[in-house]
C-alpha cells in the first residue's frame, strides 16, 4: 500500500532535466523509421514509497537524437493541502519527461536500483500515435491526474498507453496470465522491509483488497507489468499479430533492494506480542493485585490506556477512510474496525479511572461494559471470517487484538470486583479493627 505510497521521484531534478529534453518542432517532424520505443522498469529502492518500483516509456529517435523517458510519477510536497489530499485520496500527480541516460545512469544507478529496458515491436503508425499522445499528454492542461495507489499510478498509465496504441489488444493477450495475487498480498510483499508500516497497512486494507486480481490489475506493480508483457503477442494496427516485446536487457544490475518473492507471514510475531501483553496483564491482576493493589492497578491502567488509545485512533481512521475518502475502494468493508472500535477512545479516559477505588459506580459499570464490548467485538471477527460476505484475510490482526482485549476486560472486571469487595468489608468492620 503505496502504502503508496509508490512511484515518486525527485520532482525538481526531473522537471529541470525534462525542460532540456523538450522536443523541438523539427524533431516532431522527424521520420519514425529510426524510432526506438521501450519500457523502462525501475526496481525497488530504499524508501517505503520506492519499494513498489517505477516505470516510464522511453522514446528514442536515433535520427534527431531525442532520448526522453516519460513517466507519470511526478508530485510536489509543496502543493497546497498536499497532506490532506494525500490522506483523502485527492493527490494530484502529473506526467513529465527526463533525458533517459541521466535518469538511468545519473539517478537510478546512483540510488542502487535495478533498471530493465524492454524494446517494443511497434509499427510506424503506432509509433507516430504514441508520439502524438505523449506530446498531448505533456501539455500543461493535460498532464495532471488524480493519483490512485492501485488503479491509476505510474505503471497503470504505461499499461493503458500501450494498450491504446495497439488498439486494445494488450488486455486480452494477458488475460490468462494472472498469478492469483491480491492488492493486499502485493502490498505486503513489496513493503516487507518495513514490518511495522506493513502491519499497519495490513490493518487498514479492507475486504476489497483481498480479491484476486486480473492480470491487467496486477500491472499496478511495474515489475509485474514487465513480467507479464515479456512473451505475449498482440494484434497491431495493420492487422498483423506478433510479439509486443522485441528484446529485453538489464541496464543497471543491482540487487541491493530486490523485491521479495512472497509476502511475509506476521501471524506468529503478532500472536507472540498479543499473548505477551495479555500474560503481563494477567500476572498483574492475578499475581500482584492481592499484595500490591495500587502498583498493579497503575500498571494495568497504563497498559489499558495505551492500548485503547491505539485501538481507538485506528478505529476512527478506518471509519474516516470509508466514509469520507476515496480510499474506501480498498479500506472499506473492513471488519478490522471490530478489532479497533472507536469505543476504545472512551476507555482511554474511563479505563484508568475505573481502576481507582474512589470512582463512582456508574463510571465503573460503563468502563466494564465498554471493555467487554471491545473484547466481544474482537471475538466476533473470528466468526465473520466464516461468512463469505465478511471474509477477510486478517489472522495476524486477530492474533494480536483478541488476547489483549480479552485480558484487559478480565483485568478490569477482576480489579474493580476486588476494590468493591474491599470497600464493602471496610464499611462493615467493627470499630478499631483493621481489614
Amino acid at each position: 500500500m503505496t502504502s503508496n505510497w509508490a512511484c515518486v521521484r525527485n520532482a525538481a531534478g526531473v522537471l529541470a532535466c525534462s525542460l532540456l529534453a523538450a522536443p523541438t518542432s523539427a524533431r516532431a517532424q522527424a521520420t519514425h523509421d529510426s524510432v526506438v520505443v521501450s519500457i523502462l522498469t525501475m526496481g525497488p529502492g530504499a524508501e517505503i514509497f520506492e519499494r513498489f518500483g517505477h516505470q516510464s516509456i522511453r522514446y528514442h529517435n536515433l535520427t534527431t537524437g531525442l532520448d526522453s523517458a516519460y513517466n507519470w510519477g511526478m508530485y510536489d510536497f509543496a502543493q497546497p493541502h498536499f497532506l490532506v489530499n494525500f490522506l483523502t485520496g485527492e493527490t494530484k500527480y502529473w506526467m513529465a519527461a527526463a533525458p533517459s541516460p541521466w535518469l538511468i545512469y545519473g539517478y537510478y544507478k546512483e540510488q542502487k536500483r535495478a533498471v530493465w529496458e524492454q524494446e517494443l515491436l511497434l509499427t510506424r503508425t503506432e509509433k507516430d500515435s504514441l508520439w502524438r499522445f505523449l506530446q498531448w499528454n505533456s501539455r500543461e492542461e493535460n498532464k495532471y491526474y488524480r493519483y490512485d495507489y492501485y488503479r491509476d499510478n505510474c505503471a497503470t498509465k504505461v499499461r493503458d498507453v500501450i494498450n491504446m496504441i495497439v488498439g486494445g489488444s494488450l488486455e486480452p493477450a494477458i488475460t490468462g496470465l494472472k498469478h492469483g495475487v491480491s492488492y493486499r498480498s502485493e502490498t505486503l510483499r513489496l513493503a516487507r522491509e518495513y514490518p511495522l508500516i506493513n502491519f499497519g497497512m495490513d490493518f487498514v486494507l479492507g475486504r476489497p483488497a483481498d480479491s484476486t486480481l486480473s492480470a491487467s490489475q496486477e500491472m499496478f506493480v511495474p515489475m509485474r507489468l514487465q513480467q507479464l508483457i515479456a512473451g505475449i503477442e498482440v494484434t497491431h494496427n495493420d492487422g498483423t499479430k506478433g510479439r509486443l516485446v522485441l528484446s529485453e536487457r538489464q541496464l543497471v544490475v543491482d540487487d541491493t533492494y530486490a523485491d521479495a518473492a512472497a509476502p511475509p507471514n506476521y501471524f506468529m510475531p503478532a500472536l507472540a506480542v498479543g499473548l505477551g501483553i495479555a500474560a503481563l496483564v494477567l500476572v498483574l491482576v492475578l499475581g500482584m493485585l492481592p499484595d500490591r493493589p495500587a502498583a498493579a492497578r497503575a500498571a494495568i491502567g497504563i497498559i489499558g490506556t495505551m492500548w485503547h488509545l491505539l485501538a481507538g485512533a485506528v478505529g476512527l481512521l478506518l471509519l474516516y477512510a470509508e466514509l469520507f475518502t476515496r480510499h474506501a475502494a480498498y479500506m472499506g468493508h473492513n471488519v478490522n474496525v471490530l478489532l479497533a472500535t472507536p469505543a476504545s477512545m472512551a476507555l482511554v479516559v474511563i479505563f484508568p479511572l475505573a481502576l481507582r477505588g474512589a470512582t463512582s459506580a456508574k463510571l465503573v459499570r460503563a468502563a466494564r461494559a465498554l471493555s467487554m464490548f471491545t473484547a466481544v467485538c474482537a471475538i466476533i471477527t473470528v466468526f465473520l471470517r466464516m461468512v463469505p460476505f465478511f471474509a477477510q484475510t486478517n489472522p495476524p490482526l486477530l492474533a494480536l487484538a483478541i488476547p489483549v482485549h480479552s485480558a484487559l476486560a478480565f483485568a478490569l472486571w477482576r480489579a474493580t470486583n476486588a476494590a468493591n469487595a474491599t470497600h464493602k468489608t471496610n464499611k462493615t468492620a467493627p470499630p478499631g479493627e483493621t481489614v
